[in-house]
């Protein structure tokens, strides 16, 4: 947890690391878990080991990249609407500060401080334009001013982190394990996210056990599902 008396920037710069690490592990999750799955039903339904590394490499490649565009498009329509919500902002602040004014105001009021002193509040702010802005960007439009939304950045973590997720199911079949490949890749599987959530509680300051135990059923779980697939298909359809 950020101690009260670090710098600001320090403590913006530490919530954006704290993002990005999220955005890390959901990235890996769901590779993980999309490919632990799909990897459990075509290993059962064609035996072929060949099939298998093709087909998770694809998964991983294209899951990859579909990931990390949709990361892209999100943060940068994020990104626009903060800007335009700002921009608004300063516009209004300019133009109209009475109005700006009372906004933040309302808004104070809304959070439980009574009008007086709401509005001595607001006075004193109304002396610094700036601070004025900031003040109601963050009360009345629910506006922080850390800067969360990067594009770029966002995609390409994205795309690292699913490539990583899916890498680790299809570990043994790319090594050649023979017919151990499938547990082992269930196994690998289970303990990588039982680590991922157990960074997770760590992040979030939650019950780091807990966390991790239930990333480690969610991965079970999605192998044992691909795996009842493959079986359909290897006795029903192939």
């Amino acid at each position: 947890m950020s101690r009260p008396d670090r710098p600001l920037t320090e403590r913006r710069a530490a919530l954006e690391r704290r993002i990005r690490a999220r955005e890390f592990v959901f990235g890996i999750q769901d590779g993980l878990i999309s490919t632990v799955g799909l990897l459990s039903g075509v290993s059962v339904a064609t035996q072929s080991r060949v099939t298998v590394v093709i087909t998770g490499i694809a998964a991983a490649v294209t899951g990859g990249l579909s990931m990390a565009t949709g990361s892209y498009l999100a943060s940068r329509t994020e990104k626009e609407l903060f800007e335009k919500e700002l921009l608004d902002q300063e516009r209004l602040a300019a133009d109209e500060p009475y109005l700006a004014q009372e906004a933040l105001l309302h808004s104070l009021v809304a959070e439980g401080l009574e009008r007086p002193e709401a509005y001595r509040v607001v006075k004193i702010f109304s002396r610094h334009q700036d601070l004025l802005l900031r003040t109601g960007q963050e009360k009345v439009l629910g506006l922080g001013t850390a800067d969360i939304s990067k594009p770029v950045q966002a995609g390409c973590v994205m795309f690292v982190s699913f490539t990583i997720g899916a890498a680790i199911p299809l570990g043994p079949f790319l090594l050649g394990v023979g017919p151990a490949a499938l547990v082992s890749s269930w196994t690998l599987s289970v303990l990588a996210l039982l680590g991922v959530g157990l960074f997770k509680g760590r992040l979030t300051g939650k019950p780091m056990l807990r966390s991790g135990l239930e990333f480690a059923a969610v991965a079970l779980g999605s192998a044992v599902v691909g795996w009842l697939l493959g079986q359909f298909f290897d006795r029903f359809v192939v």
